[in-house]
């Protein structure tokens, strides 16, 4: 029987393809044109110190929480990336991620690091624990324990993940022609430094593409796009790397206020916006050493 995760891998093999080699992502190849985006190539250090600040931004720099369930969600949230894993049953309106991640970096990994024999063998490549009190009880087990080991060993493959992931699905996005050859445009200014890249990477990894349909309040998306067209609009085509990054942190930090005001008073989003806020602050500040390293 082909598994959910196997079905997932030869997928996201497809939708990588003119970033990936065989191994590992080659993020540089392919050719630019008004909407397609290509990345620069990155080196080893560049990849750790994205790793480093990921995984300081998702779990404070904790290695016990690279397994995590955060508390009014009904999934948990694993790796640097704190990618969603859905148990059976679970229709959130997010995009789930770890299957898909999981499923790259075993191709990536598997002759060095092994992926944990219990969750190759899942039927369904479902979260098996039913809620977050389930999860929380086993915690300490010794399956999830070399779940946790697994995801603190792949760190920096991972972030090749993350980025490789994040040029491909912005390749595959459809919106109208003139609009994301305008955002493309706008994004290859933001990456021209290592802090622009980093910011619109992580962004996506943060709070996605904001081209799902159901990731939205009262039609108010939260997503790179939305994010995007407000940077593009408070902004002007004299505006340096710096000040084009300060644009982008503000917008950014503009819809997550938004999406917490408009967002079901049951899931009390205002407690996260503080944390929000700070993440896409610090957007405009250069990387430190203290994050960078990275297995």
């Amino acid at each position: 029987m082909v598994t959910r995760i196997t079905r997932l891998g030869v997928v996201l093999v497809c939708l990588l393809a003119a970033a990936c080699g065989d191994r590992t992502p080659a993020i540089d190849a392919g050719t630019a044109t008004d909407e397609r985006l290509v990345l620069p190539a990155l080196s080893d250090e560049e990849y750790a110190w994205i790793a480093g600040r990921i995984f300081v931004n998702e779990t404070g720099g904790d290695p016990r929480k690279l397994v995590h369930w955060n508390e009014g969600e009904d999934f948990p949230s694993l790796g640097i990336g704190h990618f969603i894993w859905f148990p059976a049953g679970v229709d959130a309106p997010f995009d789930e991620s770890f299957p898909a991640m999981s499923a790259w970096v075993q191709e990536a990994t598997e002759a060095r690091i092994p992926f944990p024999a219990w969750l190759a063998s899942l039927e369904s490549f479902d979260a098996p624990w039913p809620s977050r009190e389930a999860f929380y009880d086993d915690l300490d087990s010794p399956e999830t324990e070399s779940l946790r080991t697994w995801l603190d060993a792949t760190r920096f493959a991972q972030a090749q993940y993350i980025v490789a992931s994040f040029e491909a699905r912005w390749n595959a996005l459809e919106l109208a022609e003139g609009d994301k050859a305008l955002l493309t445009a706008l994004m290859r200014r933001l990456q021209t430094t290592p802090e622009g890249l980093f910011a619109t990477v992580d962004y996506v990894n943060f709070k996605g593409l904001g081209s799902n349909p159901r990731e939205r309040y009262d039609d108010h998306g939260w997503g790179l796009v939305q994010v995007l067209r407000d940077t593009r609009s408070a902004s002007t085509s004299d505006d340096d790397p710096r000040a084009l990054l300060d644009a982008f942190a503000r917008a950014a930090a503009a819809r997550l206020v938004r999406r917490a005001e408009l967002a079901p008073p049951e899931r009390n989003e205002a407690r996260w916006v503080p944390g929000w806020t700070r993440r896409v602050a610090a957007y405009r500040q250069s990387g430190s050493d203290d994050n960078a390293a990275s297995p």
